[in-house]
């Protein structure tokens, strides 16, 4: 299994508002390195797709190269086309983007880093925004400010942002004048677990390869960011004439695969 650097939080928080402490710690992912051939052809492809101007094969591009996927491992390049893809609003991009020049070393940059990431909490990437929100809190590579840590936790927390939520709950003592919602506590009090037989559904989810041949094969049939003039990669013809062209679902269902592996 892979190892990769992420930011986690570790916190010392209590009603005085001590100062949080960021660090840059290891999580597994699901994409491993791979040097076989059949990731040399899926590196190959999203490679092409990239230059075309696609810039979710950019973000994956730059995945690639960070985690040694089909490539060696180039950490320079990697930040290269997650660069590229944020200049076509890819949150997801912009946010790793951020990651990376958050962390010390010599691409530390934290000026191009908090635009990367004010960029993508406009979109909407609650990762973004919650890391927002800590970074102001803690105050250590930018000047503290707690009403925008407010603001911005504030924000991920109402749109339900798993590590928001938790991060609140377990500063219950801390008040942020933030009132938990009870209204998913009152409307599950009064269910009753079924009894007797039940019926187990087992859900497999596709494999690594199976999702790279889908995001490829929808790729090859829409447009690059670069030309979305009539939404089809032929001249003139527009989705309607064509016989499909693949649903922001489906984009944002893969993107939000390919997160999941950070």
């Amino acid at each position: 299994m892979f190892y990769l650097c992420l930011f986690m939080t570790a916190f010392a928080f209590n009603i005085n508002y001590a100062v949080a402490k960021t660090k840059v710690s290891a999580v597994p992912v699901f994409v491993e390195p791979c040097q076989a051939v059949e990731c040399e052809r899926n590196f190959k492809e999203y490679k092409t797709l990239s230059r075309y101007g696609h810039s979710d094969a950019m973000y994956t591009l730059a995945e690639m190269y960070r985690i040694g996927y089909g490539i060696d491992v180039d950490r320079r390049l990697a930040t290269k086309w997650y660069r590229r893809a944020a200049k076509y609003d890819n949150p997801f991009a912009e946010y790793k983007a951020a990651i990376i020049y958050l962390q010390e070393g010599k691409y530390q940059h934290v000026d191009k880093a908090m635009r990367y990431l004010r960029d993508a909490n406009r979109s909407n990437l609650n990762e973004a925004t919650h890391l927002l929100g800590l970074l102001h809190w803690e105050g250590e590579l930018i000047p503290r400010d707690l009403e925008k840590a407010k603001a911005y936790l504030m924000k991920s927390y109402e749109a339900g942002h798993p590590d928001t939520v938790q991060l609140l709950s377990d500063l219950s003592t801390v008040k942020l004048d933030i009132e938990l919602n009870s209204e998913v506590n009152d409307s599950s009090a009064g269910l009753v677990s079924p009894k007797g037989e039940m019926e187990v559904i087992e859900v497999h989810a596709p494999d690594l390869q199976e999702v790279f041949s889908y995001h490829i094969a929808l790729m090859r049939k829409t447009p690059p960011d670069a030309s979305r003039a009539t939404g089809t990669l032929l001249r003139g013809r527009t989705c309607g004439e064509m016989v499909s062209c693949y649903t922001e679902t489906d984009k944002e269902r893969i993107r939000d695969f390919l997160m999941s592996t950070w």
